[in-house]
């Protein structure tokens, strides 16, 4: 404790320590800070400072996927021949925004953001360049492109490809001696063959041993010639014939449709707009209102049979089409589960193909089961 004795006119003050009244040890007397602490919080801020700087400039291997946009298909369907139609209603197609340069920061935030996606970039890039995986994109969306527009075109009765012929991806033996992946099958023992499925049906029940007659040409339909290979037998069933190619229809575009239709999609890559594309062509070459007044998204892919496949990043999309206001979300019909969980008061729909599509459309009020060109509905 300390007590103030008088000396003369001095006041002095002394410091008598008692064992409740002790200095402790690195403390300073004056009020001052532990002297030990200072230097322990400097290398603190040092490793904070550090941390911080590897979280902003460290780049990590992963893709991070967050809600992108919600588009408008009206507006970018081109009509080259024949007459469109405008509708009240709309369809759009949803993309996602992926960020591939990821930092430790953004890393740690997806990882509890319900609207993003963290994905390792093996999954996504595979053995492709970044570079090259953009390119990939950009080719999957032409394919999709072309698809939806044959789908939409056949749902109106009109057919623009044609099957010319079955070409050959592969080729091994018997067949390697005779063919190669520059001929196309046209028929089989003098019996037109335009399909693979037509194909399959004539060789299919054919034994080991069994010779056929090949008529051949090449991928400019020029050169006929005849071969005759002999089958040979299955590796997983013996008792069955193999002629020993990998299939696929030779299709050629049909040039005389009375409708032409284009679709602009600048630089947005992949495949999972084929559904959108699809509805989007249809509203515009018929009259009538096929969405009913609404404002429909949709995401999903689509093959040439109509039908509805699965797409990456449907949360992301959700979430999207949440914050524009659609009035209904169509999606693969297995992937409406996970759409619903994060859909809020968005209505979801989950379909396996066009048809299914269409109804849930005509249910809503549109005109889906009455689709036709107008020459067509007279």
């Amino acid at each position: 404790m300390a007590t103030r004795m008088r000396h003369g006119n001095r006041l002095v003050t002394s410091i008598v320590n008692t064992a409740d009244d002790r200095l402790q040890p690195g403390i300073d007397p004056t009020g001052g800070a532990p002297r030990h602490v200072k230097p322990v919080v400097a290398v603190g801020l040092l490793l904070l400072g550090l941390m911080a700087a590897a979280l902003t400039f460290v780049r990590l291997p992963y893709f991070i996927f967050r809600p992108g946009t919600v588009n408008a298909l009206s507006e970018r369907i081109v009509v080259f021949k024949g007459e469109s139609f405008p509708a009240s209603g709309e369809v759009y197609f949803t993309t996602v925004q992926q960020d591939s340069t990821v930092n430790g920061w953004e890393y740690l935030w997806a990882t509890v953001d319900d609207s993003s996606l963290v994905v390792n970039q093996e999954d996504v890039l595979g053995e492709r360049s970044r570079d090259e995986n953009r390119e990939f994109n950009i080719e999957l969306m032409r394919v999709s492109k072309s698809t939806a527009e044959a789908v939409a075109l056949r749902h109106l009765g009109l057919d623009p490809f044609v099957a010319t012929g079955v070409g050959m991806a592969t080729v091994h033996d018997p067949a390697a001696e005779y063919l190669t992946t520059d001929d196309v099958i046209v028929a089989i023992d003098g019996i037109a063959t335009m399909h693979v499925e037509e194909l399959v049906a004539l060789v299919k029940g054919r034994s080991p041993g069994d010779e056929i007659e090949i008529l051949v040409e090449d991928l400019d339909g020029d050169n006929l010639r005849t071969v005759v290979v002999e089958l040979a037998a299955r590796e997983d069933d013996p008792t069955v014939g193999f002629l020993g190619i990998g299939p696929q229809t030779r299709w050629e575009d049909v040039d005389d449709l009375p409708v032409d239709v284009g679709i602009r999609t600048d630089k947005v890559g992949g495949n999972s707009a084929g559904l959108a594309l699809t509805l989007a062509i249809l509203e515009v070459l018929t009259p009538g209102e096929l969405t009913a007044g609404l404002r429909v998204a949709t995401t999903g892919t689509i093959d040439i049979d109509g039908v509805v496949g699965p797409i990456g990043g449907i949360r992301q999309k959700v979430f999207a089409a949440r914050q524009a206001g659609i009035d209904l979300f169509l999606v693969p019909e297995h992937e409406a589960s996970d759409a619903r969980d994060v859909a809020g008061d968005l209505r979801v729909e989950g379909v396996g193909n066009l048809e299914d599509a269409l109804a849930v459309l005509a249910e809503l009020g549109g005109n889906a089961n009455t689709l036709a060109l107008p020459s067509a509905s007279g």
